[in-house]
């Protein structure tokens, strides 16, 4: 889920901004580690250099993720959400005053942040939605829908195409990402499987057999 189509990590290559990249410390943590907390005293700006990060919020035993971040995107850590490591992650991190001072040479520190922010808002309103008007099997469906409509990939073998999704998170992490149990995602998963709307083609890797089938499923159209 890449939030926007600017790699500031292609910026900071330029000759021009060499002042401007030292004032990032690189910072690494294992897979799973929890990066900032929603107290984070520190008021830091970071790029993600390798890995993904996931941002949530977390209220007792319950997580909702906002957001999940690659290489490139950017984030600031005083929105008061946790930020968690997904992979083994690389954050280039700096103080946000030091960014802000830097922000009239690079208009792309700027785009990106609003483009970030406006898609996490974009959607936390989502998950809202989802969980007042939508069951988990919807919501589910729709996950899919959009990774196709993002990311899927069209592999041809013999006269036909076939659409491939990579959803590129475990069912734990796909289960906090649409709050729900990992036990409940499993199972529609397979239900989904079973009922011909989707094919197994690996770990967490499927195959849309007809999107269109899919799309009415998901809008519980009849015929699907």
């Amino acid at each position: 889920m890449k939030f926007t189509g600017v790699n500031l990590l292609d910026e900071l290559k330029r000759d021009e901004l060499g002042d401007l990249r030292d004032i990032f410390s690189e910072r690494s943590w294992p897979a799973g580690a929890v990066i900032f907390d929603a107290d984070e005293t520190d008021n830091l700006v970071f790029i993600i250099a390798e890995g993904r990060v996931r941002v949530y919020l977390a209220y007792e035993d319950k997580e909702f993720t906002l957001g999940i971040l690659g290489p490139g995107d950017l984030y600031a850590t005083h929105a008061g959400c946790y930020v968690q490591a997904l992979d083994n992650a690389r954050l280039l991190a700096a103080d946000v005053h030091a960014v802000k001072r830097c922000m009239t040479e690079v208009p792309a520190f700027t785009r990106t942040m609003v483009r970030v922010l406006g898609n996490i808002l974009q959607n936390t309103f989502s998950i809202i939605g989802g969980l007042a008007f939508k069951d988990i099997y919807d919501r589910l469906m729709d996950y899919i829908l959009i990774q196709a409509r993002d990311s899927g990939e069209t592999v041809v073998e013999g006269e036909d195409g076939e659409l491939i999704v990579t959803l590129g998170l475990t069912v734990e992490q796909l289960a906090q990402l649409l709050g729900a149990t990992r036990q409940t995602v499993s199972t529609l998963l397979n239900d989904m499987v079973r009922a011909g709307l989707l094919e197994k083609r690996g770990r967490g890797r499927f195959c849309i057999p007809d999107l269109t089938a899919l799309k009415r499923a998901a809008a519980g159209l009849p015929g699907a």
